[in-house]
């Protein structure tokens, strides 16, 4: 009699090692994956049921693109502890990535914008606030909330900012304002904006309208001088091309015309002086191929009648002190440059200007007190012309001589 009790224990047993050897047989089976056509990361993670971090981790992959026919090593899907930390750290890199991508995003962004436009714009860094910012582009907060509409309180790193208009040509003056904030505003120099829009001192009145950029430039006679009976063609400016002893000559020639008969001493001295601009300036020159601040200075007055001494210190010894303040047109203004002593010269035209042969523009030009440089480096002035009449102080006093 057949023991049904032990046969159904055989079967029982049977049966357990035909499904071990089944799932064992699975689990070798998907323990690689040969790439198809059409495959990707998901869709492979998806057929086995695993996570494409896990197939990364896996396999080692660094690119996203799967050849066809590449064997891949399938993830132990049951260890969960593992596939945890694999999504972990996956998670890590893409968020690594994902910092380094925006990070690169906004260089670049930053690299594409022109050098001119690049300073219209504040890229937020750590420890930013809106104050700090206002405040170093001479706005509001509410200026600077407005212009990028903005009402969070609250601004992100890397953020661009506009903080500048571009290249506005014209500002009305607002309460609060002053001619430095307004220079911060549209990164001006001060002294260049009080040159340009002709100021006699810093004061400026709300509604006032201020010239950021200077006009199209033409070289004429002071506006202070009336030569209305003076031929237009007398005054203007030597070309490039024209050799400076040229001019000279012609200044020279001018000097004598009776249309100038009318004119005061201080007015011929400054109609010769800008009869010479834009002559290149050459040190030591003395007028065949260039010319000096001390030459160009002493042949100008000479032309008009006054005898100077050659160079700038001796110049500086000549005709009475004034302050700068009481500066009239014609006056000689001096400055401390490569030298401890008087070593630049330069002749008073009105309104903060001078005009002088320049090291710097390698040419006679005019220029503003005002600079930065020529504000640090000023050392006196001196009147020569004493009178309307043509008297003058030329020449050295005993003790000078």
């Amino acid at each position: 009699m057949i023991n049904l009790k032990a046969l159904m224990k055989n079967i029982v047993f049977f049966l357990s090692l035909l499904t071990a050897l089944g799932l064992g047989f699975n689990s070798y089976a998907e323990q690689s994956y040969t790439v198809r056509k059409g495959d990707n990361l998901n869709v492979i993670a998806k057929k086995f049921n695993v996570t494409v971090a896990m197939l990364i981790d896996t396999n080692n992959i660094k690119s996203k693109k799967l050849r066809i026919g590449t064997k891949l090593t399938l993830p132990d899907c049951h260890n969960s502890d593992r596939q945890q930390k694999t999504a972990i750290k996956h998670k890590d890199k893409v968020t690594v990535s994902e910092k380094a991508l925006t990070r690169k995003k906004a260089l670049s962004g930053r690299d594409s914008i022109s050098p001119e436009k690049l300073n219209n714009y504040h890229f937020v860094r750590k420890g930013d606030t809106f104050r700090s910012i206002a405040d170093k582009y001479s706005m509001t907060v509410g200026e600077l909330k407005k212009l990028n509409h903005l009402k969070s309180k609250k601004i992100k790193i890397g953020r661009k900012l506009i903080v500048r208009t571009s290249n506005p040509s014209t500002y009305i003056v607002k309460n609060g304002d002053t001619l430095w904030r307004i220079a911060s505003k549209f990164n001006k120099n001060p002294g260049d904006l009080k040159e340009i829009n002709s100021l006699g001192s810093n004061s400026i009145k709300p509604g006032q309208v201020i010239l950021l950029s200077a006009p199209v430039k033409v070289d004429e006679p002071d506006d202070t001088i009336v030569l209305s009976s003076v031929k237009e063609d007398v005054y203007s400016p030597p070309t490039i091309d024209e050799k400076p002893a040229v001019i000279i000559n012609e200044v020279r020639e001018m000097s004598h015309a009776e249309d100038l008969s009318d004119l005061s001493v201080r007015e011929r001295l400054i109609l010769f002086a800008k009869k010479m601009l834009h002559l290149p300036y050459r040190f030591g020159g003395n007028g065949t191929i260039g010319l000096d601040c001390s030459s160009y200075v002493q042949k100008v007055y000479e032309i008009a009648g006054i005898t100077l001494p050659r160079s700038a210190r001796q110049q500086y010894k000549v005709g009475e002190s004034v302050e700068k303040e009481q500066l009239s047109t014609g006056d000689l203004v001096f400055f401390r440059t490569y030298a401890s002593y008087p070593s630049h010269v330069g002749i008073y035209l009105g309104n903060n200007l001078f005009i002088h042969a320049s090291s710097k523009s390698k040419k006679i030009t005019i220029d503003s007190l005002e600079t930065p440089y020529y504000l640090r480096r000023f050392i006196g002035a001196k009147k020569v012309i004493v009178s309307e009449d043509g008297d003058n102080l030329n020449q050295l006093s005993d003790k000078d001589s």
